[in-house]
Formats: C-alpha cells, sequence, structure tokens
C-alpha cells in the first residue's frame, strides 16, 4: 500500500526533513557535532515519517561540525539506512565532497550513496536510482 507522503515534514534543532515530489530532502542544520544518539533519534523520526516506505534522500550538509565514528557507522548500517532507496549528499564544498566520499569507502553503506557539489546533479542521480 503507498501512502500519501506529498505532506510529510519533520524538523527539530539539528534537521529538518520533507517529502517533495517523492524525494525526502533532509537538512542537517549547520553547527552541529552529531553523536550516536542524535543519529539514531534522527533515524526514529525519518522511519516514522516514511510510515514504511523505501524512498530516494537528498541529504543537504549546511554545515554540521562533525560526526562521531559510532553515528557514521550506524547510518550505515541496516536499521540506519532503513526506508532509504539511495541518498545523494550534497556538500558545498570539494574538500568536503572527498572527505564523505572517503568516508563513504570506509563504511560500505548496504544502500547506494554518491557526494554531489550541484542540487540538480544529485537529483538526477537519485531519479535514476
Amino acid at each position: 500500500m503507498q501512502y500519501d507522503l506529498s505532506m510529510s515534514k519533520f524538523e527539530n534543532n539539528q534537521i529538518k526533513m520533507e517529502m517533495v515530489d517523492g524525494i525526502l530532502y533532509a537538512t542537517y542544520k549547520a553547527g552541529f557535532n552529531l553523536t550516536l544518539k542524535d543519529v539514531q533519534e534522527i533515524v526514529h523520526e525519518r522511519v516514522s515519517l516514511l510510515q514504511g516506505n523505501t524512498v530516494p534522500v537528498l541529504i543537504i550538509d549546511a554545515g554540521v561540525v562533525s560526526m562521531d565514528k559510532a553515528a557514521r557507522d550506524y547510518l550505515s548500517s541496516d536499521e540506519g539506512t532503513q526506508g532509504i532507496k539511495a541518498a545523494a549528499i550534497i556538500e558545498n564544498s570539494f574538500f568536503s565532497k572527498m572527505l564523505i566520499n572517503f568516508f563513504l569507502k570506509l563504511t560500505n553503506p548496504k544502500i547506494k550513496v554518491k557526494a554531489f557539489n550541484d542540487k540538480e546533479e544529485a537529483l538526477k542521480w537519485l531519479k535514476s536510482n
């Protein structure tokens, strides 16, 4: 059964999530050091928001300061990727994009994940996966 997710939204002090045209936009807010507990809460809210559906996710990093290893490992796990078909991560700098690609190789996520500097390229990639 498919649900109408078009009005699905969630926001707290660390992230804003919203469904737009079948894609979940997840914007991490600036200035946070994300821990395992933080990302577990974010995943719980994402799973609730998606109501059992699996969708592509556009992750926009507005300036997260850091994410600890336990948090990165969790986000790469089966539980951490629940509800995600593929994920495109938008970074505003070439260095950040390189760093994310490095971490992706280390953590080996269970889903397709790719870093981008351009939102339109990221959306095109998501729609093809």
